[in-house]
């Protein structure tokens, strides 16, 4: 890619929003924050969104009212976004499996797949295992006393989730997948990339 001027914007007329998805864990809501300092425009998280509708945290929704009852919170919270513009919006990772919240994700504006390699985000969760009491697809690993086997659970679990996904990510309009990097590198290649599309 050619180096662009640090003052390059993006025409937000072919880019209202920008919609990042991938896998739990993948650095989604961190390299979404930090593009959309870097691109001047607003920030939403949905299940942050989710949660202080809700007024208690993602595991306390699916331990005391479920999955589908949290996945009707998403939706309403996906659908009450409609019509806004110049924002990074961050999706839970499964949000997209529900067709209807897949299409209104698209609608708000170009969709972006964080594709963080299964083993990378196992290395960051077992070196960082509070992070898994949060999700609560994966909490069930801190149950797990053996190291190895925690390790083994979760390449497991996060391969049939991506399993599972994977047909949808691969609808995205862009795909960035960045290994180690951080938030920032990250944010400032999709920035480029962006602008590169819009020129060619």
């Amino acid at each position: 890619m050619n180096n662009l001027p640090e003052h390059a914007a993006l025409d937000r007329n072919k880019f209202p929003n920008l919609v990042i998805v991938g896998a739990t864990a993948s650095g989604k809501t961190t390299v979404a924050y930090q593009l959309s300092k870097v691109l001047g425009f607003g920030f939403i998280d949905v299940d942050q969104r989710i949660a202080e509708k809700a007024g208690r945290s993602i595991p306390e929704i699916f331990a005391q009212d479920g999955l589908n009852r949290f996945r009707e919170i998403e939706s309403e919270i996906l659908s009450s976004l409609k019509g806004i513009l110049n924002h990074v919006i961050v999706a839970g990772a499964g949000a997209i499996e529900s067709e209807d919240n897949w299409t209104t994700l698209k609608q708000l504006g170009p969709s972006i797949w964080l594709a963080t390699p299964v083993s990378e985000i196992v290395h960051r969760l077992m070196k960082f295992p509070e992070e898994l009491a949060k999700r609560p697809f994966l909490a069930e690993a801190l149950n797990i006393v053996s190291i190895r086997e925690r390790e083994e659970f979760l390449v497991a679990r996060l391969q049939e989730l991506e399993e599972r996904r994977i047909s949808k990510y691969r609808q995205s309009d862009y795909r960035v997948t960045i290994g180690f990097a951080t938030a920032d590198t990250c944010a400032q290649f999709i920035k480029q990339l962006l602008i590169e599309t819009e020129v060619s």
